[in-house]
């Protein structure tokens, strides 16, 4: 942890600045050596001393905020977010406000997460709100699931503190724009197990919390990380924050960051996929269509005109991809078998799923796209905002199969006994995907 505590100190002498942190104890060095004497504030003298120490326990033990959130400032901080998202209504009528109450008032019995709290709310505040709005969002589902209060509440904790492991990775990576190299994604997966030894260290703390944690990003068809782990052997607990993370993720995506409402997130979630259980995202459908939210045109008619132009490009090179993916399976059966570290099997199966259930390259979808008139009804536009969109999420399972094969790229390359040709492969399909990539495994 000495690695990611770097960063973390950074976090604290930052927060002290206009939130005062004192020593309330002696801090040790794994050795019982004392490092620094209780009372002093947590600066950057400070910082520097204890820099390279791995400690007896961690520092979040051994501080005191002068100021910390507490359960009216967290339900303030979760209002405004659900302002900013335009539900405070609908969610004052269905119940999640005064989940979020009675959620919030639970988290006084654990000061060293209010504590964390405080601090991310001081260094990402965009990362608090999604994870005070998911965790709510998760309440919804738990009692959709009809599962016990225990559970509900361990749900929520979860979802409150499962990201809070970003304190402690570089804030260049956290922060960047665009795409990850896959060292940087790696060290971002880090978040879960540091996520997991935050909640470990919390006293008195169910340990269904940790373990909730460390799985909330593992998916049901074992795609996930960080042990790809399937679902009979996951916990309900961090399946559920596994999908209401999704919803978020498509929420920033489609409606923060861009022209949609709130009904693109329901038509991309029944988009069908092997990452969640059928059941839980059944579930999670019956609680997005309780929020009643109404369809708003994302474009104007000639927009939509653009569109229908750019659905039909975009599904003739999804077929292409799929088809020359599949293409290379059916020419190297033999190469292309399961092994601990890379399945491409089960990669197949799952965008196949996708692809036949969703109905996204059916011949007579490119028929009804091509055929619809000059001036379109309101109804066309709704049913080419949401094929739009599901070809955009057929588009990211396709960039997702690609990752995996770029992490699994030794592998892949072994299994040829050619790098060159693995190589070609890969650019082939990175080129479908995007003609304008120069992607390769070197």
């Amino acid at each position: 942890m000495v690695a990611t505590q770097q960063y973390y100190l950074s976090h604290l002498t930052e927060v002290n600045k206009s939130n005062t942190i004192i020593l309330a104890e002696d801090v040790f060095n794994d050795r019982g050596v004392l490092v620094v004497k209780k009372g002093g504030e947590v600066n950057k003298i400070f910082a520097q001393k204890i820099a390279k120490h791995k400690l007896l326990k961690p520092i979040d033990h051994s501080i005191s905020l002068t100021s910390t959130l507490n359960q009216r400032t967290l339900f303030d901080f979760y209002s405004r977010s659900l302002d900013n998202m335009k539900l405070s209504n609908i969610v004052r009528h269905n119940g999640m406000r005064n989940d979020a109450l009675e959620a919030f008032h639970l988290l006084n019995q654990y000061p060293l997460i209010i504590q964390k709290l405080t601090i991310l709310a001081e260094r990402m505040p965009e990362v608090l709100k999604s994870s005070l709005l998911t965790s709510v969002m998760a309440l919804s589902l738990c009692r959709e699931l009809k599962l016990s209060k225990q559970t509900a509440e361990c749900v929520f904790v979860a979802g409150v503190i499962a990201n809070v492991g970003l304190l402690h990775i570089d804030p260049l990576i956290v922060n960047k724009k665009g795409h990850y190299t896959q060292d940087e994604r790696n060290l971002m997966k880090g978040h879960v197990v540091i996520a997991k030894y935050f909640a470990d260290s919390v006293p008195s703390l169910h340990k269904l919390v940790a373990k909730a944690v460390l799985e909330h990003h593992e998916r049901a068809d074992g795609f996930g990380y960080p042990f790809a782990k399937q679902a009979s052997q996951l916990g309900i607990e961090g399946q559920i924050l596994a999908m209401v993370d999704k919803v978020n993720a498509i929420y920033q995506k489609l409606v923060r960051d861009g022209p949609h409402s709130w009904t693109s997130v329901i038509a991309v979630i029944q988009v069908p996929s092997t990452a969640h259980a059928a059941p839980l995202n059944n579930a999670m459908m019956r609680v997005l269509k309780g929020f009643s939210v109404k369809y708003e045109a994302a474009f104007s008619k000639l927009e939509f005109k653009k569109l229908v132009k750019k659905c039909i490009v975009k599904r003739e090179r999804l077929h292409l991809w799929f088809r020359e993916f599949a293409r290379i399976y059916n020419e190297h059966p033999t190469l292309m078998v399961e092994s601990v570290n890379f399945k491409p099997l089960a990669l197949l199966h799952q965008l196949e799923y996708t692809v036949n259930n969703s109905g996204v390259l059916n011949e007579a979808l490119h028929t009804w796209l091509v055929q619809l008139p000059e001036n379109l009804l309101e109804a066309d536009c709704l049913d080419v905002e949401e094929f739009a969109l599901v070809l955009d999420e057929v588009e990211y399972q396709c960039v997702f199969v690609m990752r995996k094969l770029g992490a699994a790229k030794d592998e892949f390359a072994k299994r040829f006994d050619d790098p060159e040709l693995a190589d070609l492969y890969y650019q082939g399909l990175t080129c479908i995907l995007d003609p304008n990539s120069n992607n390769s495994f070197k």
